[in-house]
């Protein structure tokens, strides 16, 4: 009786540690780590799931996930090159998914490269039109470039996309209505005195 309980025992033990070393449980502590804040403690098990699932999708059926929530790690630590790395490598592997095209965007934002930043954007926009936040965040830039014009076509574009998608957060959509008519009543005044 005592030699078949400890067999069931390590049986149970093997099962259960061969269990914490898949990809999906690696990445899904990963995520919580990256959830609550823990970004170097999500690098090594991100790293370790993308070793055992080279597309990274990490049973989440989603192909370069892990690879993006990666860059994510290392973008909230500030290693901007190391994260545009695994952003191109996810964007690679998923060229759908526009989650990791906005964070490498991110990225040159957070270095105040907002040239290298335009040129994402461009780039987003030109192989997934369409998405709301590129829009926003290229209006953004051609605003801060005094661009006035160009900036009003890429807010009008995310206000049309986002009444199809609906999801820019209504602080945004707030803000983007808000920066419409700002630059409308500029327009408005410079004909009047015109």
């Amino acid at each position: 009786m005592n030699k078949v309980l400890l067999i069931i025992t390590v049986l149970f033990c093997q099962m259960t540690f061969s269990q914490t070393k898949t990809p999906n449980t690696l990445y899904k502590k990963a995520h919580q780590y990256i959830t609550h804040g823990a970004y170097n403690k999500s690098i090594n098990l991100l790293e370790k799931a993308i070793e055992l699932d080279s597309l990274g999708n990490c049973g989440t059926g989603v192909n370069g996930i892990a690879h993006n929530e990666l860059g994510y790690a290392y973008l909230r630590i500030q290693k901007y090159e190391l994260s545009r790395a695994f952003f191109d490598k996810s964007i690679s592997l998923n060229p759908k998914n526009p989650d990791p095209r906005m964070s490498k965007v991110t990225s040159y934002i957070l270095e105040k490269n907002l040239t290298k930043a335009k040129i994402e954007l461009d780039i987003f926009i030109e192989e997934l039109p369409g998405y709301p936040f590129a829009y926003w965040q290229r209006g953004n830039i051609l605003e801060l470039e005094g661009k006035m014009k160009e900036a009003l076509i890429d807010y009008r574009k995310a206000i049309l996309y986002n009444n199809n998608l609906n999801i820019l957060p209504k602080p945004i959509v707030e803000k983007i209505n808000s920066k419409i008519k700002a630059i409308d009543s500029k327009n408005l005044n410079a004909v009047k005195r015109n």
